[in-house]
């Protein structure tokens, strides 16, 4: 089970530092606190990745139906997209709530590991990120 969890713990966090492992276990005990259990599962790891990666949750969520739309909208279009190029990472989530690191939303994938991409792997990540 420990093997497990470092693996997709590791699939999460590509090109975190050691630093970042720390604050997303951190956060991670701190959730699972927050809930009341005496133990740490994966849901916490995964929310906790989500909040180093991306910011905290907005408190005052001010944006309209319309503008909430848009952004759902733009963030869709990076996940289709995605879904249709060959070379692309695999999506793991995407989400509308704005962020206070100023995103309104953001697309997670799990990048292949890999130093060298080939032309089309990174034809494919740019048509993605432009979608």
């Amino acid at each position: 089970a420990m093997e497990a969890v470092a693996k997709r713990m590791a699939t999460l966090t590509p090109g975190f530092a050691g630093a970042d492992i720390a604050n997303v276990c951190n956060e991670s005990a701190i959730t699972a606190a927050r809930r009341g259990s005496t133990s740490v599962e994966m849901e916490d790891f995964e929310r906790a990745t989500e909040r180093v990666m991306a910011g905290l949750p907005k408190a005052t969520n001010l944006m309209g139906l319309e503008q909430r739309k848009t952004v759902a909208l733009h963030e869709s279009g990076h996940a289709v997209a995605g879904w249709f190029l060959e070379h692309s990472d695999p999506l793991l989530k995407v989400s509308i709530m704005p962020r206070s690191s100023g995103a309104l939303g953001f697309a997670q994938y799990l990048p292949q590991e890999m130093s060298l991409h080939s032309r089309e792997a990174i034809l494919d990540r740019m048509a993605m990120t432009l979608a």
